[in-house]
């Protein structure tokens, strides 16, 4: 009867993204796996480019080190 000019998006889920499916190396990687959601929020939010500052890659480096994984 009445054509959707705007029809939903589909609901995505956050453990499909490829993010989700890296090994867990480090208690880095767990915050890594925390933050980058709430990071995106705020850069689309704010306009800020949180997400892409290189710090976290740093601080994730170090904390894997620190808080290797025991397997």
């Amino acid at each position: 009867m009445f054509k959707d000019l705007n029809p939903p998006k589909p609901i995505t889920k956050p453990q499909d993204s490829i993010d989700w499916k890296e090994p867990i190396r480090g208690a880095g990687d767990v915050v890594h796996k925390v933050a980058q959601p709430i990071a995106r929020v705020i850069d689309k939010t704010l306009g800020t480019k949180i997400q892409k500052c290189g710090g976290c890659a740093k601080r994730r480096e170090a904390l894997n080190k620190a808080f290797p994984r025991k397997t």
